[in-house]
């Protein structure tokens, strides 16, 4: 029995373009996959050295805190992706310990950062000695030394904003704790309404200390900092980038090339002093926000004890 080739029917061009297509698609992940473990190999094998440099018996691996806050116009869900795909990897294979703060809406991670800030205020205060306190109470406010630290990580622009406006509201802020500062103002607003109904108006003399007096007189300080390390987070969405988004999708390797570099900087503990240019990191990820992103406001004072990894 004979075969001929002119014999044999093609299928249509639609049936040939719907398997093209079929096929297409798991070539491209397969291939983001392939390349994507290559990637991540190799930032893993500039950090391998420090997780085989050995410790003594009373010494502790190194610790970072990692902060993280929602995308203008998103959810928390895709930085904490971002973190454990691309971030965590280089932190695992230099053997060093983090700690993740989130703020799952906005302005919570800068309370959380406020707070803690604080915290290490109240802390450096009652460790300091009381004669050098008593003998600089009418000088300028102390700061104290910061350099040294294990580090932090701030994951896109919006936590690196929030990091900084809440360092720098911490350092600002009153020592004073806020719930007794409240407590005593309702006390003082019922004893005040008490009064009013037996005295006249004219023998009620005015609180001489207020509120905004207390936190003014307040010393200004400055707790022991820690070196930032930034990371870029592209969070593209919206159907403008749609586009964008795709072709990132079959090729988030490149994601390596980005915040697998930023953390191998933090794992090296390479630091300069931090800039007023440095305030403007992430610009370019502005674009991919839905809402406005005030630029942070940091105090100088604060801005010359900062460092951060390159």
């Amino acid at each position: 029995m004979s075969f001929k080739l002119s014999s044999l029917k093609l299928p249509s061009k639609k049936v040939l373009a719907f398997f093209g297509v079929c096929a297409t698609i798991p070539g491209l992940i397969y291939r983001d996959n392939v390349l994507s473990k290559e990637r991540k190999n190799l930032v893993e094998q500039k950090v391998t050295h420090i997780a085989l440099e050995p410790m003594s018996v009373n010494e502790l691996p190194r610790k970072v805190t990692v902060y993280l806050a929602p995308p203008l116009g998103d959810g928390i869900h895709k930085a904490r992706v971002h973190f454990r795909e691309y971030v965590k990897p280089v932190l695992v294979a230099a053997a060093m310990e983090y700690e993740l703060v989130e703020g799952t809406q906005p302005g919570q991670l800068r309370s959380k950062v406020r707070d803690a800030i604080i915290k290490k205020r109240k802390a450096a205060k009652t460790s300091a000695p009381t004669g050098i306190e008593s003998n600089n109470t009418h000088q300028t406010p102390h700061l104290l030394n910061t350099t040294i630290g294990d580090g932090i990580i701030v994951v896109g622009r919006v936590s690196l904003v929030e990091y900084l406006q809440g360092l720098n509201d911490g350092c600002t802020s009153s020592l004073t704790d806020s719930q007794e500062t409240i407590s005593n103002e309702k006390d003082t607003k019922n004893d005040n309404d008490s009064i009013s109904s037996t005295a006249r108006p004219e023998n009620i003399m005015p609180d001489p200390l207020s509120s905004s007096q207390v936190v003014k007189q307040d010393e200004f300080s400055i707790p022991e900092l820690e070196p930032i390390g930034y990371i870029r987070f592209y969070n593209r969405i919206g159907w403008k980038y749609l586009p964008l988004r795709i072709y990132h999708a079959f090729n988030s390797y490149l994601n390596f090339d980005t915040a697998g570099e930023d953390t191998v900087k933090v794992a090296l503990k390479n630091s300069r002093e931090f800039t007023d240019d440095d305030l403007n990191l992430g610009m370019d990820e502005k674009k991919f926000l839905k809402g406005t992103l005030e630029n942070p406001e940091l105090d100088h004072r604060i801005l010359s004890k900062l460092r951060i990894y390159i």
